[in-house]
């Protein structure tokens, strides 16, 4: 009868542990940092030929300052969508579920081939749209291909399989959609607004999307944790003499 009751506990903590582990890998709202940088970044490309054309305007600039003030732009988005979205996620991410405690998962480092690939595939069809030798919808096609590659990668490496599997699966579903034909948002405007401002409201709308389903799938994991805390509390104090 004991080494029922054991096999019992065990099998209950095994899953607890199961639970635990699926909850910790699906704290997802951290990811609203880096989507709403992608937002304001968006409307800084929306306004960028704008800004430049005030700035080269007030100041009595030559109009080569308007290409770069435009690049200058580009680079910043650039920066900030990655290195600087990574510095806050890492700062600030945790403080969405201080309530429910800091939980450390042990994740792998992400290799440097990994990091470099995934820079050149995104560069790389990035610069040769800007100079006409790709058209805009394969750029967007291998782009976001590459991002949603590298975020199955990386979801796996961080501990954050269900948010990998989810985003990247559906920004790799957005490619297909964009290579077969289907119309881009800005195709009638300029490079930026075409390839650059319809990159990112891809990759907005498919984290968003992420966002909801992978929270409301934590939640299911937080719900069962208690449900299970709860039947084994019971079954302890009823098995107390």
């Amino acid at each position: 009868m004991e080494a029922d009751i054991e096999k019992e506990q065990k099998a209950e903590l095994e899953r607890l542990s199961e639970l635990v582990d699926k909850y910790a890998q699906s704290r997802v709202l951290p990811l609203l940092i880096p989507l709403a940088i992608l937002v304001l970044n968006a409307v800084l490309l929306l306004s960028a030929g704008e800004l430049a054309g005030l700035l080269v305007y007030t100041f009595q600039l030559e109009m080569y300052w308007f290409t770069v003030i435009r690049w200058a732009v580009i680079v910043w988005v650039l920066v900030s969508s990655t290195w600087l979205t990574g510095k806050l996620v890492k700062r600030y991410g945790s403080s969405f579920y201080k309530k429910e405690g800091v939980i450390e998962l042990q994740e792998e480092r992400v290799p440097i081939w990994v990091w470099t690939a995934y820079v050149v595939t995104v560069l790389g069809p990035t610069f040769l749209s800007a100079f006409g030798i790709m058209p805009v919808r394969w750029a967007l096609a291998l782009a976001l291909t590459s991002f949603g590659l590298f975020m199955l990668y990386v979801g796996k490496k961080h501990k954050e399989k269900v948010l990998g599997v989810v985003l990247g699966g559906l920004c790799i579903a957005e490619a297909g959609l964009t290579a077969i034909g289907v119309r881009i948002p800005f195709a009638d405007e300029d490079w930026v607004h075409a390839y650059f401002v319809t990159l990112m409201a891809y990759i907005v709308g498919n984290g968003v999307i992420t966002a909801v389903v992978v929270h409301i799938y934590n939640r299911i994991m937080l719900r069962k944790i208690k449900e299970l805390r709860l039947v084994s509390e019971r079954e302890t104090n009823t098995s107390d003499p």
